[in-house]
């Protein structure tokens, strides 16, 4: 983004002397103001719409490696089909078994997911254990769910209590991510 500004700072006079020619100088005129300023209008939509574009795909990238991230703390912590039944959350809280930056300051039974409406837990089911991603919206769903299936690292994976086949295409997420809000939840042994 700064390179776009450094560019138009850098020339937006030449091309104001490029429009204005032998017919007379625009950029000392209304016309001038206008066209600097609608050049102006367009350089920053274009700004914003690679700032969203960027934000949405960090976001999704986030979470699925929040997913491998909590998975790996799992087996760092509890041999493998070992793991017990109930939460798990709070263990790996005590352990420093997650990155800190998931920690809920004063909350031991959730890990703060990629947007703040977005919450993680962590379930033993005796020989195997799920991550569960609640809160998220239709399009970081189906991101999320095609980015961590790519290469079956999972038992299993649902969305929304339906299972998934490995590896999700865009079109499968599509199927089964819903308009509100949704959950992932992976399963691994």
């Amino acid at each position: 983004m700064a390179k776009a500004f450094t560019w138009w700072k850098e020339n937006r006079a030449r091309i104001l002397r490029t429009l204005s020619s032998d017919r007379g100088s625009i950029d000392s005129g209304p016309l001038g103001v206008l066209l600097g300023l609608g050049l102006g209008i367009i350089l920053l939509a274009a700004l914003v719409g690679v700032f969203k574009f960027a934000f949405s795909s960090t976001t999704s990238a986030i979470s699925s490696s929040g997913a491998f991230e909590i998975q790996t703390g799992v087996r760092q912590v509890a041999s493998p089909g070992n793991y017990g039944t109930g939460d798990l959350t709070s263990a790996l809280i005590s352990a420093k078994a997650v990155p800190s930056d998931m920690i809920v300051a004063g909350n031991t039974t959730t890990l703060q997911g990629p947007t703040g409406t977005s919450f993680y837990t962590v379930t033993g089911n005796y020989s195997t254990f799920s991550i569960t991603l609640s809160g998220i919206t239709s399009s970081g769903c189906m991101r999320i769910l095609e980015q961590s299936t790519i290469g079956n690292s999972w038992y299993s994976v649902e969305v929304n209590g339906s299972s998934v086949v490995q590896p999700v295409t865009v079109q499968m997420a599509q199927g089964v991510c819903s308009s509100g809000t949704n959950t992932i939840t992976w399963v691994s042994d």
